[in-house]
C-alpha cells in the first residue's frame, strides 16, 4: 500500500516538475520570441512623407515600394534593423573600435588597433565631405534605422543585447559609412603582405623569399588580354633589414579573423557573356562574392523601388543600395581586383618621440588622444601617432624594431564610394554606369556590366596609387619622397572593355592586364585556377542558358588537382592503405564533389606536403605564418614538387631527398590523420562532406560554448580553396571551410524575371525565426530564390505586407 502511495506521490512530483519546466521554457520562449520583428499591418513613423509598403514573399525577401528614393532608403533601413539589428550593431562598434565596450577586455587588442588606423576618423570625415544628393539619401536610410531603434526596446530587441546588457545608440551617418571603410579594409590588407615578405627576406635573403611570394603564374588567364603590366614600371621595393613585426603580424591575423575573413582566402567570380553566346539571343551575367562565412550572412537580399530608384540584388546591413543586382535596364556584380592600395613606410623619429624626419626637416606627429572604454574595467587611453604617410601602427604593440606609417588610399579625408554604388543602382547605361563608377574610392573592385539592349562590359574602379618608385611590396624608407604616392591613376587608364570581341569577360581575383600597361595594380594575384577553369568552359560555349551559369557557379572541377596529380602520383605506395589511396587518385575525375573518396585522399595528402616542404629552412613560427596564405601555396607547389628551388631537400637531414621521399611521408601522415577523422582506415569508405564542412559562425556568441548551439550552423559542401564553387581548406581547423561564396546571383536578359539570387544562411539574424538559416541548405545545394521584379510576380508570392505611413 505504502509503495503504491509513493509511486503516485512521485508520478504527480514528477508530472509537475515537467508542468514547470514546460511552463520556464514556454515562458522564456515567449520573452525571446518578443524580438521577432512586425511583418504584417500598419506602423506609425516619423521621418517620412507617404507611405513605404514592405511586401515579404515567400521567400523572406522584402519588396520596399515607396513615392521617393528617399522613403524607400528609409524602408530598407527599417527592414535592415527589423532583421539584421544586433549584426549592424556589431558591425559599426568594429569600424569604431568600440567592441571591447561590450565584450570586455578580450576585444581590447582589436580595438586599439582599428582605433589607430582610424577607420572611424576616415568615415567622420569622408561623411563631412559627402555631396548633398548623396547625403540626403544616406541620413533618410539612417533615419529608417532609427526609426526602428526608437520603437524597440527591451526584449523587443535582438536578444543579442539583452544578454550582453546594453541597448544600441540611435545610428549617425558616419555609421553607415565605416562599414564601407571596414569592407575596404577586409579586401585590401595588403599590409600584412609586406610584413611576412620582410620576414621572410630576413630569413631566407630577398631572391628566396621572392620564390614563395609569385605574383601569378606565366600561363594564366588575364581579365583582359593583351593589355597588361608593364615590367619597367614595376621595380621591386628594396626589402629592409629585419623589423622584428611578428607581434603585428600575429595581429594582422586576428583583424582577419575579426572581419570574418582569412587574409588571401577573400575572393570573387563573376562573369558577363554577350547575346552571341547565349540562347536567348539577350546578355546574361553571373556574380558570386567571397567572403567570411557568417551567421547571419554578411548579405541581405532585398527590392528597393520609390522615385528614380528600382533595384534588386544584394544589400549590406548598414549600407544603403545594392553593391550587386540589377535594376531591370542594366546588371552588375562585383570581384576584388586584389590591388595594392596600403603601404608601409618606415618613419625616422626623433628621440623626443614628438617628432620625425622628412626631407632632412623635422615635423611634428600629429596626436590624436582617444580613449577606449572596457566592460568591466578601467577605461584604457590611447596617443594615436600619425605622419605625413598615416598613422604609425607599430605602436599598437610592443617590439617591433622600426616604427612603420600605414598609406592607405580608405584614409583619404574624400570617398564616394556610397555615391558610387547609388549611382549604379540608378543608372540606365554605359555611360551613366561608368559615370558613377568614376566617384569610386575604396575598395578596388572589378566590374561586370550587362544592359537590356544588349551590351556587355567591365571595369576596374576605385584608386590605385602611383607610387615614384617601387611596387609596393615591402616596407620602403619614408624619410624622403623616393616612394612617394604622386596621386592615383586616372578614372579613363583604369582596366576597362565594351562589347569585347570574344563576347565575354571573366574575373577570378586573377591578373587583370598583361604587357603594355603603364602602372602597377598589383603584385599578388589570386592563383589562376578558378579563372582557368570559368574561360575554359565560357570559351567552348556558343548557346548558354541560365542553367548553364548555374551549373558553372557549382563548378568543382579542379584545373589545380589537374596540375598537381601528376606530380604526386610518381609516388609508389609503400602498404596497402598507401597503394589503395593512390589508385582511387589514378582513377579520379579531378572532381571535388561531398561524396567523393578520392577528394579526401587529395587533401589528406596536400595539407601536409606545404608543412613538409618549408619548415625546415623557415621554422616552425614564420612557416606557421606563410602557410596561412593558402592561396599563395596553389601558386608555388607546382613548382616546388617539380624541383624548383631545392624546397624538396630537408636541410636538417643527410643524405639530401628528393620530392618523392617528402611526398611518401607526407601521405603517409594525411592518410593517419584522415583515417581518424572518418573513423574507417579504408580510403574507399571516406566522403570528402564527411570532413570538410562549411561553418557559419555567430559573433560573438560562437566563442560560447553553452550559446554556440543555439547560435552557429555547419553543413558539409563541396569544393576546394580552387574550384569555381570556392570553398577554401582551413588549415589551422582542417579541414573546415570559413570563407567561401558569399552569395550567387544570375541576371537573364532574355527572361529577366527568370533571374534568381541566394546567399547562404538566411533573411532574419533572429535566432528563433525560421528565416534564421531558410537558405542553408538550398546554398548547399546550388538551389536559388526568385529575383522577383515585376510587381504582379511580387504580389502572386506576397505572404506578408507591412506599411509605414508619417
Amino acid at each position: 500500500m505504502k509503495s503504491v502511495l509513493w509511486r503516485q506521490i512521485l508520478l504527480r512530483a514528477s508530472l509537475g516538475l515537467l508542468v514547470l519546466a514546460g511552463a520556464a521554457v514556454a515562458g522564456v520562449y515567449y520573452w525571446l520570441a518578443g524580438s521577432l520583428p512586425l511583418t504584417a499591418g500598419r506602423v506609425r513613423l516619423a521621418g517620412i512623407k507617404a507611405p513605404v509598403e514592405i511586401r515579404r514573399d515567400t521567400d523572406a525577401v522584402p519588396h520596399i515600394r515607396a513615392r521617393s528614393e528617399a522613403d524607400a532608403l528609409f524602408g530598407l533601413g527599417y527592414v535592415h534593423a527589423q532583421d539584421r539589428l544586433w549584426q549592424m550593431e556589431y558591425q559599426r562598434r568594429i569600424g569604431h573600435g568600440r567592441l571591447a565596450e561590450v565584450l570586455g577586455e578580450a576585444a581590447l587588442e582589436t580595438d586599439r588597433f582599428l582605433r589607430t588606423v582610424g577607420t572611424g576618423r576616415a568615415a567622420k570625415s569622408a561623411w563631412q565631405r559627402t555631396r548633398p544628393a548623396t547625403r540626403r539619401l544616406i541620413e533618410a536610410y539612417t533615419a529608417g534605422i532609427n526609426a526602428f531603434i526608437a520603437t524597440h526596446r527591451g526584449r523587443q530587441l535582438p536578444v543579442e543585447f539583452a544578454l550582453l546588457g546594453f541597448e544600441p545608440e540611435p545610428w549617425k551617418p558616419e555609421d553607415v559609412v565605416v562599414w564601407s571603410k571596414i569592407m575596404a579594409l577586409n579586401l585590401g590588407g595588403n599590409w600584412s603582405d609586406e610584413i611576412l615578405r620582410s620576414e621572410l627576406a630576413a630569413r631566407l635573403g630577398p631572391e628566396r623569399a621572392a620564390r614563395l611570394l609569385p605574383a601569378y603564374t606565366a600561363d594564366g588567364p588575364v581579365i583582359l588580354p593583351g593589355k597588361g603590366q608593364n615590367a619597367a614600371a614595376a621595380v621591386p621595393s628594396p626589402v629592409p633589414a629585419a623589423l622584428r613585426p611578428g607581434a603585428l603580424l600575429a595581429l594582422s591575423e586576428k583583424i582577419h579573423t575579426l572581419l570574418g575573413g582569412e587574409s588571401l582566402a577573400v575572393g570573387s567570380n563573376n562573369w558577363v557573356v554577350a547575346g552571341s553566346r547565349t540562347a536567348s539571343g539577350k546578355p546574361m551575367l553571373a556574380s558570386d562574392p567571397h567572403l567570411g562565412h557568417q551567421i547571419p550572412s554578411v548579405w541581405y537580399l532585398a527590392h528597393v523601388e520609390g522615385g528614380n530608384f528600382n533595384a534588386i540584388g544584394a544589400t549590406l546591413p548598414g549600407l544603403p543600395g545594392f553593391p550587386i543586382g540589377h535594376n531591370g535596364r542594366i546588371a552588375w556584380g562585383v570581384t576584388n581586383l586584389e590591388a595594392d592600395v596600403q603601404d608601409l613606410f618606415i618613419e625616422q623619429l626623433d628621440p623626443d618621440g614628438r617628432h620625425y624626419r622628412a626631407n632632412g626637416r623635422q615635423r611634428p606627429l600629429t596626436v590624436i588622444r582617444e580613449v577606449i572604454k572596457v566592460k568591466g574595467k578601467p577605461a584604457v587611453p590611447i596617443a594615436v601617432r600619425i605622419t605625413r604617410h598615416g598613422p604609425l601602427i607599430s605602436d599598437v604593440v610592443k617590439g617591433t624594431a622600426q616604427p612603420l606609417a600605414l598609406r592607405w588610399a580608405a584614409l583619404d579625408p574624400e570617398d564616394h564610394t556610397i555615391e558610387a554604388y547609388l549611382g549604379v543602382n540608378t543608372a540606365s547605361d554605359w555611360r551613366d554606369f561608368t559615370r558613377a563608377l568614376a566617384n569610386f574610392h575604396a575598395p578596388m573592385q572589378n566590374f561586370v556590366y550587362a544592359d537590356r539592349a544588349g551590351n556587355i562590359g567591365y571595369y576596374a574602379a576605385g584608386a590605385v596609387p602611383v607610387r615614384s618608385s617601387g611596387d609596393g611590396t615591402a616596407p620602403v624608407p619614408g624619410g624622403d619622397d623616393r616612394y612617394a604616392w604622386r596621386g592615383y591613376i586616372p578614372f579613363g587608364a583604369l582596366p576597362h572593355t565594351y562589347n569585347p570581341p570574344r563576347g565575354f569577360v571573366a574575373t577570378a581575383n586573377n591578373r587583370a592586364v598583361s604587357g603594355g600597361y603603364p602602372y602597377v595594380l598589383s603584385t599578388n594575384w589570386a592563383p589562376p585556377y578558378r579563372a582557368e577553369r570559368i574561360v575554359e568552359r565560357l570559351a567552348a560555349a556558343r548557346k548558354l542558358t541560365a542553367r548553364d551559369m548555374a551549373d558553372l557557379q557549382g563548378d568543382v572541377q579542379s584545373t589545380y588537382a589537374r596540375r598537381l596529380l601528376p606530380l604526386l602520383l610518381r609516388v609508389e605506395g609503400s602498404d596497402a592503405r598507401s597503394r589503395q589511396a593512390i589508385a582511387l587518385l589514378r582513377g579520379w575525375d579531378g572532381r571535388l564533389t561531398g561524396d567523393s573518396a578520392a577528394a579526401a585522399v587529395f587533401w589528406a595528402w596536400h595539407q601536409r606536403i606545404p608543412e613538409a616542404l618549408f619548415a625546415d629552412e623557415l621554422g616552425a613560427d614564420l612557416a606557421g605564418k606563410y602557410l596561412r596564405l593558402g592561396g599563395m601555396l596553389g601558386k608555388v607547389l607546382p613548382g616546388a614538387l617539380a624541383g624548383e628551388g631545392g624546397w624538396c631537400d630537408d636541410a636538417a637531414t643527410r643524405p639530401p631527398e628528393d620530392c618523392r621521399e617528402i611526398l611518401k611521408r607526407a601521405l603517409a601522415a594525411g592518410l593517419d590523420d584522415m583515417a581518424r577523422r572518418q573513423g574507417s582506415d579504408n580510403p574507399a569508405d571516406w566522403r570528402w562532406d564527411r570532413v570538410h564542412r562549411a561553418v557559419f559562425a555567430h559573433a560573438p556568441f560562437d566563442k560560447v560554448e553553452t550559446l554556440k548551439p543555439l547560435f552557429s550552423r555547419s553543413i558539409g559542401n563541396d569544393g576546394d580553396s580552387f574550384t569555381v564553387n570556392v570553398a577554401p581548406v582551413n588549415r589551422k581547423e582542417p579541414y573546415n571551410q570559413f570563407v567561401g561564396v558569399s552569395y550567387r546571383q544570375i541576371v537573364d536578359f532574355g527572361a529577366l524575371e527568370a533571374s534568381r539570387f541566394i546567399h547562404t544562411t538566411g533573411q532574419s539574424g533572429h535566432f528563433l525565426s525560421g528565416d534564421y538559416a531558410a537558405y542553408l541548405e538550398r546554398w548547399r545545394r546550388l538551389a536559388y530564390v526568385p529575383m522577383r521584379y515585376e510587381r504582379k510576380a511580387v504580389e502572386s508570392a506576397t505572404r506578408a505586407v507591412l506599411v509605414l505611413e508619417p
